[in-house]
């Protein structure tokens, strides 16, 4: 509800500043967010053609999957997107399995949790992350388990008898898992192929943040649009919202507190939200029309859910 109330403010600051929008550079902002988009398909294609070296993997496939995923994930919490990008894949390479696809999903990330982990680190080293304290975590007390022997052991052993019933299944699993981190295992091609797009897509990333703050008056910088990095990283921490709405602008209003006023951050970054929402919504349900012939998203969505439950029997 509180993530909720933030992003309201911040919609509201940005309704009262519209008329000062610079739309000259707001539409460069959205170019390169499309850029980023284009470089990190081509990275995802790379990682599935190592996965399936049997099969023939386009580009165009890539693309318009990637952007049907991440048009998704704009609009419905919990990363759905992701499934939806593996969907869309099988349509067109059957011989995919969704272990295969999700494993190619995980080594797409790794090169962002290292910009972000890097970044984060640079943002508390320049002293712009506001501190985080993190919960106290109540520990876990042995003296129940010894309260309970009995109770204990039947745990126990019903865990180990359904991991040794499992254990066929589980390693089945893995294997395909594996397979879709297979260009991790050849480092340089991983960094030939991937890694490089992906910098580039960082690059987009970075020059994307720079045009927006300059497309809603914030002072702009290399160091400003690296913050806005850093929120965007730590806001998808909480994915109970789609894009970290609500968290990302708290952090602005704190991250850029000393460049400008709080209602120009605010209109700023709700400004950005919405655009890259727009964006990716739509680029997404075209793309997603292109591939399926159907706009229904609930609709692709059910058929999504489907495939995947009826490949389980295969995958098993």
């Amino acid at each position: 509800m509180e993530s909720l109330r933030r992003f309201i403010d911040a919609v509201e600051a940005f309704v009262e500043r519209l008329a000062a929008v610079h739309w000259g550079f707001l539409a460069a902002a959205v170019a390169f967010s499309v850029g980023n988009l284009a470089l990190r398909s081509r990275a995802w294609q790379q990682i599935l053609r190592a996965a399936l070296p049997g099969e023939r993997i386009r580009y165009r496939t890539a693309f318009g999957a990637y952007c049907a995923g991440v048009g998704v994930n704009a609009v419905i919490p919990a990363r759905v997107g992701d499934l939806m990008k593996m969907f869309l894949v099988r349509r067109s390479t059957r011989e995919a399995r969704y272990p295969t696809l999700a494993g190619s999903l995980v080594a797409e990330t790794l090169f962002d949790m290292a910009m972000a982990s890097g970044l984060i680190l640079w943002a508390l080293w320049a002293g712009v992350l506001p501190g985080v304290r993190l919960p106290d975590l109540p520990a876990f007390d042995l003296s129940l388990a010894f309260r309970y022997p009995v109770a204990t052991l039947a745990v126990v052993s019903g865990l180990v008898v359904l991991g040794l019933l499992l254990a066929r299944r589980v390693r089945e699993f893995w294997r395909r898992f594996g397979q879709g981190l297979a260009i991790v295992r050849t480092p340089r091609r991983y960094l030939r192929s991937v890694v490089i797009w992906q910098a580039l897509g960082w690059g987009c990333r970075i020059g994307g943040a720079f045009y927006f703050l300059q497309a809603f008056d914030v002072p702009a910088g290399i160091e400003a649009a690296l913050i806005v990095q850093v929120a965007g990283s730590m806001a998808s921490l909480f994915p109970a919202t789609p894009g970290g709405l609500g968290p990302k602008q708290a952090l602005l209003v704190v991250m850029l507190a000393g460049s400008t006023g709080r209602g120009e951050v605010l209109a700023f970054s709700a400004g950005m939200e919405l655009t890259l929402l727009v964006t990716n919504a739509l680029l997404g349900l075209t793309c997603i029309g292109l591939m399926v012939r159907s706009l229904r998203l609930r609709t692709v969505l059910s058929r999504a859910r489907a495939d995947r439950r009826a490949a389980a029997p295969e995958e098993a």
